[in-house]
């Protein structure tokens, strides 16, 4: 939440999390770039559709700060009545073995999610990942193109 339009580039199917002054970012590992693809895109289209002029969600956007537990609130509320009493936090669970899945690296699987990599402190050195092979095995997780 508390995405801005300025951080969704559709012309290359891109979303950057960074912070901006109504929403801070847990760590530096959240700061990233994600390229949209499959549902994701589609998702992002719909949703652009209630932005205002700065905001993707502007509804949680209040005195200039993000309410982003609101956000969260109605999400879980949705998945819990529509999808068995699953939450937001199973998302990204799923999320992370649907990557496994497709044996995608599991340094970039921690760059993609944005989690601080456990497995090797060599995994934080250098840049990462570029966004061609991020795009790479998130397309491979995805059902449609």
């Amino acid at each position: 939440m508390g995405l801005k339009l300025e951080d969704i580039d559709l012309e290359n199917d891109l979303i950057q999390a960074r912070p901006n002054s109504a929403r801070r970012l847990k760590t530096r590992s959240s700061q990233r770039t994600l390229p949209l693809v499959g549902y994701a895109k589609l998702a992002m289209e719909q949703s652009l559709k209630q932005a205002d002029a700065t905001y993707l969600f502007p509804r949680y956007i209040r005195d200039g700060k993000c309410y982003a537990t609101h956000a969260s609130s109605a999400l879980n509320k949705w998945l819990k009545k529509d999808f068995a009493g699953l939450t937001a936090h199973c998302l990204r669970h799923t999320f992370r073995d649907r990557l496994r899945a497709v044996e995608c690296p599991i340094d970039l699987i921690d760059q993609i999610g944005g989690w601080k990599s456990v497995s090797s402190i060599g995994n934080s050195y250098g840049e990462g990942y570029d966004i061609e092979t991020i795009r790479h095995q998130m397309t491979k997780i995805s059902s449609i193109d």
